[in-house]
């Protein structure tokens, strides 16, 4: 009987092999992808070449990378920079990516952006076809002419000539599907053709069209806008069914991607002088831009060239970028034309040996004279040239990649040399020497006594130190004799050495030349052992202890404060006797000491210096040798700058719970700060005070200080260093009124007032408060007790403001205020005052007619009127006259100015002429007199108390006239 296997998995049980078996599938997986995508990456990225062909040219590329296919192929590769171009080569450029196609005959291809190019150099033939597909080139031929096609136009490129063509696609709303070919020439000739029958039409510079055929010289500009255009010409030349010129712009020079040379040594700005064609009218705006960013995102600079054809730019090292454009179309329009160019610092070479007017000296061998230079990153090579006359006829001359060369030059005498830098991007023509330098060298028949140069007087030989003995070299010496003798004659010499070299090193110099006196001298043999030239004896003395003359302090290029400089001790270490001298100069040569004084010990103080550079050392003399300590720099400073207090205003205002903060100015090269609160006076004890802060900012609680004037000073100070002394600014003093946050007082009206309610009416007065800080939302609201709404209700009030008239009766006023931190500073009580009502005026007084005075006949006999008279009302601009009977029936009644009723010899008496007698008549009588008070405009605004006087007009009776009867009368 069979049993079924179980071939279930059991994770809790796996087995040893299991876990190596999945390890070894994983690992397998992951070297497959690795290698795949090694083998994908090495595929994309290859580059082809071919040993079945000739190169016929180079190509190079900048910021990515090109691509090239061959003509027999139908694979794409990328080729490694300056790879091998061969005929019937595709090459093609990707956005943002440019290359450079060199030929053998030094023709040059620069090859644009999103541009694809084939290139025909058959072997039988001398010119290089290049067949353009889309995008942007330069053609610059130097060596041969060269043709350029695309589409059905041919432009033949004469020697020596640049020329630029772009094409462009066809307008969207164009019938035409032919592109538009754009061709500038900046420099030589050009024949632009057609390849198979028929008219060419092309917008060209100085002329609407030519014909096939046409020569383009410098300076032309052609849009081939109708080209290959099958139709009938014009007597202008323009086609019957032709349209409206494209518009378009297109610089002739500089070419894009042009280097230019920067030979200034000054590193200024070049100059780089643009030059365009234009279709678009003359006052259509034109802008030219450029910056340093290909996207023109960075140091844009703008210029409106409306009008204008040409134009110069200043610009420095690095490349830029640029275009010209119109501006109703925009930059990225096909009418614009764009491109860049690079500028490169090429500061002229300077020549640094052999050094003007230098002589060489010989005898026998003429010596290898070296020359050097410093040039530029930029030049590829330098051209030297050594000549025996001014002219610089018949020079030696070398081309060399170094900034370098040693040379034997063919004879003694007058040598003048220069140097050429050469440039990849420049014409031999345009090259520039440097001036002339001019050496000598001179045969001698006798040498000059070797020049020996170390060691001194003093030779340090503790401790198994090494002595070297050097000197000058001297050309065709070819071996030196170096003798040490205990006599200035150099007999019986002690130590003798060969070197082939111009010094010898003497090892462990104590066991050879123990403590004494010595001379040592050098000869100079050639190359046969006979002697050339020799040296003097020089004296000098071994000492095998160490020489200790060194300064202390202060150390090198120490800065110290000048306010310290009188207190500093400037100290030294010696074991060497002698007379000591302390020297100060503000040359390093000591050539006039400032300081030159004599010294005891191993220190001076009390030293006093004025502000700037300084060099000290300490000499000391004894009966051998002079030492002296090397020179260091030493500078006397001020003080640091005065800090300057941030925001500090004569009134400062402590809110509660709030730290207050003081701000400053950063000083520079302080290291803390101090700061301190004190009352006026140069003896005040500080409130406040904090000496050590490293910010420029210090937060403080005042809120336990009263308020008054007070003083803050803040001063910086440097901590000292190695290399610097302490140092300390002038304080900064600032004078402040210190006040605690209140709420809004209301200072006028007073709480209670009592206005006059004359005053108020007339000259109301204004609503006056204040605030201790400066409030960013406030509101005055002005309300009449028992009448709703308010008189004033006014967001961001004056301190003080003006009333309107008020009539009588309570009001209440209140400002509502916060601070800009938020605090709410409103005022705590309502201001409070009384308008009272206006009074009457005063009562005048009447002074004629008496109480109940009597007019009889014997009156009226004299007088035809009654004058009223009464004492004047100083307030009065009015006075109302009105006449009643007993009945207190008005019989009359006027209103007269106060200035109509002065009497002339006293002006406190006032009068009214009462002149309608008729009237009144038998009977009691009374006036009433009152005072008035009116405004400008008329409006009654106070009247007085009525002053009545009654008065009585006692007239005899009138009898009671009869009269006969007169009958019937005729008629009736």
């Amino acid at each position: 009987m069979k049993t079924k296997r179980n071939t279930k998995y059991n994770p809790d049980s796996p087995s040893a092999i299991s876990v190596l078996q999945d390890i070894a599938v994983v690992v397998f997986s992951l070297a497959a992808v690795l290698f795949t995508a090694l083998l994908f990456y090495r595929d994309v990225n290859k580059t082809l070449e071919r040993s079945d062909k000739i190169p016929v040219a180079t190509v190079s590329y900048k910021y990515k990378s090109v691509q090239r296919k061959f003509l027999d192929r139908s694979v794409w590769d990328r080729p490694v920079q300056y790879s091998p171009v061969y005929n019937g080569d595709i090459i093609r450029t990707a956005p943002l990516s440019e290359a450079t196609i060199n030929f053998p005959d030094q023709n040059v291809i620069n090859v644009g952006a999103n541009t694809m190019i084939q290139i025909f150099k058959p072997e039988q033939k001398d010119e290089t076809d290049v067949q353009v597909a889309e995008g942007k080139i330069s053609v610059q031929t130097t060596g041969a002419a060269m043709t350029v096609h695309s589409n059905n136009a041919s432009v033949n490129i004469e020697k020596d000539s640049v020329l630029h063509m772009q094409k462009l696609e066809a307008e969207h709303d164009s019938d035409s599907s032919i592109d538009v070919l754009r061709l500038s020439v900046e420099k030589g000739t050009a024949e632009l053709s057609k390849i198979d029958d028929g008219s060419t039409n092309a917008g060209a510079a100085g002329s609407n069209y030519s014909t096939q055929g046409e020569i383009l010289t410098e300076g032309t500009v052609v849009n081939t806008e109708t080209f290959g255009y099958e139709g009938e010409m014009t007597s202008d030349r323009k086609t019957e069914n032709e349209g409206a010129i494209r518009r378009f712009v297109s610089v002739i020079s500089p070419a894009t991607g042009t280097k230019i040379l920067n030979k200034s040594a000054e590193r200024k700005a070049v100059s780089v002088p643009f030059k365009w064609y234009s279709t678009f009218a003359d006052n259509s705006e034109m802008i030219f831009e450029t910056s340093r960013s290909r996207d023109f995102s960075q140091n844009v600079r703008r210029v409106s060239v409306t009008g204008l054809k040409e134009l110069t730019v200043d610009e420095g090292s690095g490349t830029v970028y640029w275009r010209l454009y119109s501006a109703e179309k925009g930059p990225k329009d096909v009418s614009s034309d764009s491109g860049k160019f690079t500028v490169l610092a090429a500061t002229p070479p300077v020549l640094l040996e052999p050094a003007p007017d230098r002589r060489y000296a010989y005898k026998e061998v003429i010596p290898v004279v070296r020359f050097l230079w410093k040039g530029n990153e930029v030049c590829s090579s330098y051209l030297l040239e050594a000549a025996s006359n001014p002219d610089m006829k018949n020079a030696v001359a070398k081309q060399v990649r170094s900034e370098s060369i040693s040379l034997v030059l063919p004879s003694d005498g007058t040598w003048y040399w220069r140097l050429t830098p050469i440039y990849a991007s420049e014409d031999a023509a345009n090259r520039t020497p440097t001036p002339i330098s001019v050496f000598y060298i001179e045969k001698q028949k006798n040498f000059a006594p070797i020049e020996q140069l170390a060691p001194g007087k003093i030779a340090d030989t503790a401790e198994g130190k090494s002595v070297t003995f050097s000197w000058k070299n001297v050309n065709e010496v070819k071996k030196y004799i170096l003798r040490v003798s205990k006599t200035e004659d150099m007999n019986n010499p002690v130590l003798e050495r060969s070197s082939d070299i111009n010094y010898y090193e003497l090892k462990n110099a104590a066991k050879e030349l123990p403590n004494g006196t010595y001379y040592w001298a050098v000869e100079g043999l050639d190359k046969n052992g006979e002697r050339l030239t020799s040296s003097a004896a020089s004296f000098v003395k071994t000492r095998d202890s160490e020489v200790i003359l060194r300064s202390l302090f202060p150390p090198e290029s120490y800065v110290l404060a000048d306010t310290l400089c009188l207190d500093t001790r400037f100290t030294w270490k010696t074991n060497l006797q002698g007379e000591q001298r302390f020297q100060v100069s503000a040359t390093p040569d000591f050539s006039s000491p400032a300081i030159d004084i004599k010294a005891q010990g191993s220190g001076i103080e009390g030293i006093m210096l004025d502000r700037g550079d300084y060099y000290w050392r300490v000499v000391l003399k004894n009966e051998d040798e002079t030492f002296h300590t090397p020179t260091k720099k030493l500078t006397i400073a001020s003080a640091l700058p005065r800090p300057e207090l941030i925001g500090v205003d004569d009134s400062v205002i402590v809110r509660p719970d709030v730290k207050t903060t003081f701000a400053w100015t950063a000083v520079p090269l302080a290291d803390y700060y101090q700061v301190k609160i004190t009352e006026p006076g140069m003896d005040s004890v500080p409130l406040y005070e904090n000496l050590y802060i490293t910010s420029t900012e210090v937060k403080m609680p005042l809120q336990s200080i009263s308020e008054g004037q007070y003083v803050i000073h803040v001063q910086a100070f440097a901590a000292a260093t190695v290399t610097s002394s302490r140092r300390y600014s002038y304080a900064a003093n600032k004078t402040f009124n210190l006040n605690h946050l209140r709420p809004v007082e209301l200072l006028s009206p007073v709480r209670g007032a009592s206005i006059s309610g004359v005053d108020a009416a007339l000259n109301p007065g204004n609503l006056e408060w204040s605030s201790v800080a400066k409030p960013v939302k406030t509101r005055l609201v002005l309300e009449k007790v028992g009448k709703k709404g308010s008189i004033i209700s006014k967001s961001n009030p004056a301190y003080t403001e003006k009333l309107p008239p008020l009539d009588a009766g309570t009001y209440r006023w209140r400002v509502t205020a916060e601070t800009e931190d938020g605090f709410d500073i409103s005022s705590l009580k309502d201001g409070t005052f009384t308008v009272l009502p206006i009074p009457p005026l005063k009562k005048i007084t009447v002074s004629f007619p008496a109480e109940n005075q009597t007019f009889d006949a014997n009156f009226f006999k004299t007088n035809r009127n009654i004058v009223f008279r009464w004492k004047r009302n100083a307030e009065a601009t009015h006075y109302l006259i009105k006449l009643y009977s007993a009945k207190k029936q008005k019989i009359f009644e006027r209103e007269i100015a106060a200035n109509e009723v002065s009497v002339g010899g006293n002006p406190d008496d006032c009068s009214f002429v009462f002149t309608e007698l008729a009237k009144l008549s038998r009977g009691t009588f009374y006036v009433d007199i009152r005072a008035q008070r009116r405004l400008n405009n008329g409006i009654l605004f106070q009247e007085g108390n009525a002053s009545v006087r009654y008065f009585v007009i006692d007239l005899p009776q009138t009898r009671k006239i009869e009269t006969d009867d007169a009958g019937v009368l005729y008629g009736r």
